[in-house]
């Protein structure tokens, strides 16, 4: 069986995808190369080789060599960019400026030169040479990949460009040459700085965990070492104001965290010994003690960057879509310029003979055919995109979304209906009370239920059963002081006793105090009642008489009816799929606001829902806990998993998780795909339609070549600082 290895490679100036066809070209007759992948926002390249066949700096050298782009092997996206070569850091600007000051002078002396005193030859020679000496400053980095493309059969920007140079110096027009040389050079430097602004923009919003941390030795000395040196079990000091450094939890000390950098909440939250904290979250105005659970690359913040690293390489359906059709596009316009240049000529000298095709006739066409060349670049059409894609894919990630491909963030956009689990995503996933009733008749004044819920929590606190612990836990939030109850005992299944101020209480279900001949008519009937509402009755009596019940159940996410309602106006229809009771499922519903409910279903049951509603309504999408809801959240379009910060299996199971465990990112995550969306198909516009306009211009000979190279300049960098929007908070 062959082994396969991978290995990364910072190329420098892989920025557009005349560059990827380059460096497909210099590998592809390399032995042992089985696929390249690339990231034009990181400038990397991965290559998949068989083990053994391939040596990654050998085959650098190799690139660099074939591709005149300086390649180096990386460890991984996160190192930095090599610092290469004087020329190949300072090359391309250096004689983008030379070439601009060669052109300038020449200008200057066709224009000033007989105004001074030369004679016309003189200035005119003046003029051509330097205009000439602009040409090779400017061809100096661009002919050698002209040759190279030629060489390579590669129909690229560099041929193009360089042919049109060449065209235009062959035709006389010295000035002509002169300047698309100088504003392709332009051209380059203004696109290269504003990737570099898009990478560097990604990289502040992802790169958020501090290097260091403040280690705390056995004998209590603190001492400074870098955070990927923490291991599992060491004790970390994390001062007021500074960035927590490693994943784990509190030991000693209080304080307020910011979390946004994980859950995209913006209001900071309390935390003290026992709770968790994460790497890159911000501490408050308290001192911490922090007992490491593991080390840096390990921490939740290191899982998200890498999910959206690796997201970033890849490409979404509708940035393929677009390098499919620059494949065929390129060819098709240069079609076009050769047929520009000599279609009039044919049909001149069809109609007037070898006369007619005359060197103003030949020469004006053939300037027309190299404007239509310019044309052809598709860099701006190719860029667009791809900034586009990982601006949204950054930007969500700062809104505590993380989204584990361009694929997903295209597609939650154009969802139609999104279908929900009811238990740990519509509602909390845990019984609390919601109901606390004192019996007819009972002894003690009419508190509101207070001693009801207080006898009864002396007896949940000390089992283990899911309802008293939840019953204990509302009386503590609600600041009732529970006593301790004596001689406990459990009742598997049924209930439980104990003594609480030496009176023997019994809490269970109805049928326990049935069986045990402590429930009255009266009472009877009133849990007959009960049994009517949603959620589960807990009774409590005494050997007296009854007490009083109380009603547990899942209680709805405060948030979750808002969130729906929000979705509904953005035009998406919502269903709650749940293995619940009709009743149950139907009160919940009710209460929310769900648009659909499915009740009664099994797993495979959800997955048939899913499938129908995606028949019926459109692409369907699912949220879920993503673990207990697998096969649904596989079957729908996009899945959508709660993560809860601790969740590392929803991390690693949906398309999407929410990090805040909170539903309330959802409705931004559709407007923010949709604006992602809407913001490509922009850019696709403009730089479809600025092409077309100078197109026609030409054909119609009212377009020069530094207009075309002035349009292809303008639209890159209209369409990537248009990207470079969705990076900006509230802009959706």
């Amino acid at each position: 069986m062959t082994n396969h290895s991978r290995c990364a490679f910072r190329v420098r100036g892989l920025d557009c995808e005349h560059e990827v066809e380059l460096l497909r070209a210099a590998v592809k007759d390399a032995p042992g190369v089985v696929s390249l992948s690339f990231d034009l926002i990181n400038g990397l390249m991965t290559v998949d080789y068989v083990e053994g066949q391939v040596e990654p700096s050998r085959l650098a050298r190799t690139i660099t060599k074939r591709s005149g782009l300086e390649t180096v092997p990386v460890g991984g996206a996160e190192e930095p960019e090599p610092t290469g070569s004087w020329w190949s850091r300072h090359g391309l600007l250096s004689s983008t400026i030379a070439a601009g000051v060669a052109l300038a002078l020449g200008l200057a002396a066709g224009w000033f030169g007989p105004r001074l005193g030369m004679s016309v030859e003189g200035s005119e020679r003046a003029r051509v040479a330097l205009c000439a000496l602009a040409v090779v400053a400017g061809g100096i980095w661009l002919f050698p990949r002209t040759v190279r493309g030629i060489l390579g059969l590669r129909l690229g920007i560099d041929v193009l460009m360089g042919l049109a140079i060449v065209g235009a110096a062959a035709l006389g027009q010295w000035d002509e040459a002169a300047t698309v040389a100088f504003l392709f050079g332009v051209s380059e430097s203004l696109e290269s700085m504003s990737i570099h602004r898009a990478r560097r923009a990604v990289r502040r919003l992802l790169e958020i965990t501090p290097e260091t941390a403040e280690r705390i030795g056995p004998d209590g000395a603190v001492e400074t070492i870098a955070a990927d040196q923490v291991k599992t079990g060491d004790h970390v000091l994390v001062r007021s104001g500074d960035r927590v450094p490693i994943d784990g939890a509190i030991v000693k000390g209080t304080s307020s965290l910011d979390e946004k950098t994980i859950t995209g909440e913006s209001v900071p939250v309390a935390r003290g010994p026992g709770d968790p904290v994460f790497a890159g979250t911000v501490n408050g105005e308290g001192t911490l003690e922090v007992e490491a659970s593991g080390p840096l690359g390990d921490a939740l913040i290191t899982r998200i960057v890498e999910q959206v690293r690796a997201a970033q390489a890849g490409r979404a359906p509708v940035e393929r879509r677009i390098a499919r059709f620059a494949r065929y596009y390129t060819p098709a316009v240069v079609i076009v310029a050769l047929l520009v240049m000599t279609v009039p000529l044919l049909h001149a000298g069809l109609t007037g003979g070898a006369a007619a095709v005359d060197w103003p006739l030949f020469r004006e066409w053939f300037m027309r055919g190299l404007v239509v060349l310019v044309i052809a670049c598709p860099c701006a059409l190719v860029i667009a995109t791809p900034v586009a894609v990982v601006s949204g894919l950054a930007a969500a990630a700062r809104h505590g979304v993380l989204i584990k491909g361009g694929e997903f963030l295209e597609e939650i956009g154009r969802l139609r209906a999104l279908a929900f689990d009811k238990t740990g995503t519509l509602t909390l996933g845990r019984p609390d009370v919601v109901e606390v009733v004192r019996a007819p008749g009972a002894d003690g004044a009419d508190d509101g239920g207070r001693r009801v819920l207080q006898i009864a929590a002396a007896i949940g606190d000390r089992g283990g059963h899911v309802l008293g612990k939840a019953i204990a836990r509302h009386a503590r939030d609600l600041r009732i002081d529970v006593p301790v109850a004596d001689d406990y005992r459990a009742v598997p299944g049924k209930g439980a006793f104990g003594t609480v101020d030496r009176v023997e209480y019994h809490m269970g279900s109805h049928r326990y105090i049935d069986e045990a001949g402590l429930c009255q008519p009266a009472f009877h009937d009133e849990l007959d009642r009960a049994a009517e509402d949603v959620g589960t009755s807990v009774a409590l009596t005494t050997a007296a008489g009854p007490l009083g019940w109380i009603r547990l159940a899942d209680k709805a996410r405060p948030e979750a009816a808002e969130v729906l309602a929000e979705l509904h106006k953005l035009g998406l229809r919502t269903v709650m799929l749940t293995g619940d009771n009709s009743r149950t499922a139907a009160a919940v519903a009710r209460e929310l606001g769900v648009g659909d409910q499915r009740a009664e279903l099994l797993p495979g049951d959800k997955v048939s829902a899913v499938d129908e509603y995606a028949q019926t309504h459109g692409p369907t999408g699912m949220v879920g806990d993503g673990v207990n809801d697998a096969p649904a959240l596989a079957a729908a379009r996009v899945s959508v998993a709660l993560g809860g910060v601790s969740s590392g299996a929803a991390l690693e199971t949906a398309d999407i998780v929410l990090m805040a465990d909170d539903l309330r990112p959802l409705p931004w995550l559709i407007r923010h795909s949709r604006a992602t969306l809407r913001m490509i198909h922009q850019n696709i516009a403009l730089a479809i339609g600025t092409k077309a306009l100078v197109l026609i211009l030409a054909l119609f000979g009212l377009a020069t070549l530094w207009m075309a190279i002035a349009a292809d300049v303008g639209t890159t960098l209209v369409v990537v600082a248009n990207a470079l929007r969705l990076l900006r908070p509230g802009d959706v």
